[in-house]
């Protein structure tokens, strides 16, 4: 009786306990929960081998300067330059819709349950690049943000909150410029300890939370925030007068340095102010102050020129207005083009001739915004600026063909479309049902179907290599070359037939460095038979060496008047100068 009466009562304390426990966990989550960071850092700039130092930290926040890393208060054991740091950690969810914000100097990538979605692993100064993610359902999922520092100053700031307001610019978007910083207090004056801190793009301000929270531990109602950044004149923007749009659900005022521009913090701020202010050579800083009361909060900002905003927001409160000084306001397409060389020169105008407006890197992305009637130039809205790019050198998501005609006449510099040559330049057998289409593009109109095992004349293929021109049954096309088995003929040989011209012809190189070609040497993005193919140098040719990689085996060269590529030194005699007095270099 007494063993019975024992075990009763413990089942009773047993239940009592665990029913406590129940009844003290939350029932409502409203944000994401804090995350605890597993971190392991590489003696090197790819995150290769085994890592030299492993740890835990707080958050992802550092910022080393020209220093080691140094993680939550530990020496690593890095060097100031050439490392590589990866953090992980589990954190919780609930339901909704998160923006994500990563800063760095220099490359980061951001994985979301193993899915990458900020992939910026190149060189460059401190910039920030944002990202949207719904998650369907309240749980745990993954997020893994890794870094590396190649010289010179180093930092790694990560963070995340709910994104109530407009979707982020596209991750592949390269958005540089100090962004905002922004500081919320509980209660409507700004005071008393911070409660939550994020960044904003380097943009105008343009966020709606409508009745939700910005995130952390800010409520829905009854807060305030303080949002400052800094520009510099003529760095990010050149000297003159702007005109500022603001406003405001419910109250906010405006400073550009120590000079109030709009005050609306003890009146109703709904409606759209404007200001002209001038902005002289020098540092300024601004900074944007709001108070939100109840129901709805959303904040709104901008200027007129769009410099030193990325993206540029338009005073109507749409993106991609106001800025690259071209007199209008283009059209988002919703095609974009990513470079696909080492380097790659923004200009003018559709030319060689053009002036050059910035050097692209390899791997950035950016909006496509208009083309030349010849479709052999693409202009670009790099970061609110406009400028051309031969299309030779990036490659398009979206279909191309449906970009706005800009100008109405066609580019120069490069050649006009090949005409098809009467005779075959070889013969092929499809190894399937195969579509023959107006030019060397899924997108593309389809013109009819070769049947399996059908003979076509081939008369030429295209830049990427993956085309074949076509004639069958009357119809001249284009057809996907790996479907196409040559029957007689040379690959090599057919005739470049949609208007490129990867096979340079000699560049009679005559400055620095020089060297010659003996063979017809394919031209690749960087050192290494694994990097994707862009051009051949053909026999004879003549190109001035830039720098030689590490292990000797490569030349990086100025090739085809416009950009810069590796090719393997096997095929080159030096026709000019002395090759050890250029720099070794792998990138």
């Amino acid at each position: 009786m007494k063993t019975s009466l024992r075990f009763v009562v413990v089942l009773g304390l047993c239940l009592s306990f665990i029913t406590g426990l129940w009844i003290s966990a939350p029932t409502a989550v409203t944000e994401a929960r804090g995350a605890a960071w597993s971190v392991v850092v590489y003696n090197n700039k790819d995150l290769a081998g085994g890592p030299i130092w492993s740890g835990a930290s707080p958050n992802v926040s550092y910022t080393w300067g020209a220093g080691a890393p140094v993680i939550n208060g530990q020496v690593t054991g890095a060097p100031v330059d050439n490392f590589s740091v990866r953090f992980s950690a589990s954190a919780f969810f609930t339901a909704g819709n998160y923006r994500f914000t990563v800063q760095v100097d220099d490359g980061a990538r951001l994985y979301i349950d193993g899915l990458l979605v900020i992939n910026q692993w190149t060189t460059g100064t401190f910039r920030s690049f944002q990202y949207d993610f719904n998650f369907t359902a309240d749980g745990n999922h993954n997020i893994v943000v890794e870094m590396f520092d190649s010289v010179g100053d180093a930092s790694i700031i990560a963070n995340w909150a709910l994104a109530v307001g407009p979707p982020a610019p596209t991750a592949t978007t390269t958005c540089t410029g100090v962004p905002w910083y922004a500081e919320f207090y509980n209660g409507l004056d700004l005071s008393g300890s911070v409660i939550y801190t994020t960044t904003f793009q380097p943009s105008g301000l343009s966020q709606n939370w409508a009745q939700g929270t910005p995130g952390g531990a800010v409520p829905a109602d009854n807060w305030s925030a303080r949002f400052t950044r800094t520009i510099n004149v003529p760095t990010d923007l050149a000297a003159g007068q702007y005109k500022f749009y603001a406003k405001a659900d419910d109250n906010f005022r405006f400073t550009v340095d120590a000079t109030v521009i709009f005050d609306k913090w003890d009146s109703w701020g709904g409606d759209l102010q404007t200001a002209d202010v001038t902005l002289l050579t020098g540092s300024h800083t601004l900074k944007f102050e709001y108070r939100e009361r109840s129901v709805d909060a959303s904040i709104f900002l901008t200027w007129t020129p769009g410099s030193a905003q990325c993206p540029v927001i338009a005073p109507d409160g749409s993106a991609g207005g106001g800025g690259g000084g071209t007199g209008g306001t283009p059209q988002p397409t919703g095609v974009t083009a990513t470079v696909k060389v080492a380097l790659l020169n923004l200009r003018s105008e559709p030319s060689l001739t053009g002036t050059i407006l910035a050097k692209l890197n390899q791997g950035t992305t950016y909006p496509v915004v208009g083309r030349t009637a010849d479709s052999q130039w693409a202009q670009l809205n790099v970061n609110g600026q406009l400028g051309w790019v031969s299309v030779q050198y990036v490659t398009f998501a979206g279909t191309f063909e449906t970009v706005p005609v800009v100008g109405g006449g066609g580019g120069t510099g490069l050649p006009a479309p090949v005409q098809p040559p009467q005779t075959a330049s070889a013969t092929g057998v499809t190894q399937g049902n195969l579509r023959i289409r107006s030019g060397p593009s899924n997108g593309t109109a389809q013109l009819g179907v070769i049947p399996w095992g059908a003979a076509v004349d081939i008369l030429g293929k295209d830049e990427g290599h993956t085309w074949y021109q076509v004639r069958y049954a009357g119809l001249t096309g284009w057809s996907f070359a790996p479907w196409i088995k040559l029957t007689s003929g040379n690959f090599d040989l057919l005739p470049y037939t949609d208007g490129s011209q990867p096979p340079f012809p000699p560049t009679n190189a005559t400055e620095g460095v020089i060297i010659q070609a003996f063979g017809n040497v394919r031209i690749r993005t960087g050192p290494g038979l694994q990097f994707p193919k862009v051009a051949r140098a053909v026999w004879g040719t003549r190109l001035q060496v830039l720098a030689r990689s590490s292990n000797g085996q490569w030349y990086k060269v100025y090739y085809g008047g416009d950009v810069v590529g590796w090719t393997i030194r096997t095929w080159y005699k030096v026709v000019q100068g002395d090759i050890n007095s250029v720099p070794v270099a792998d990138q």
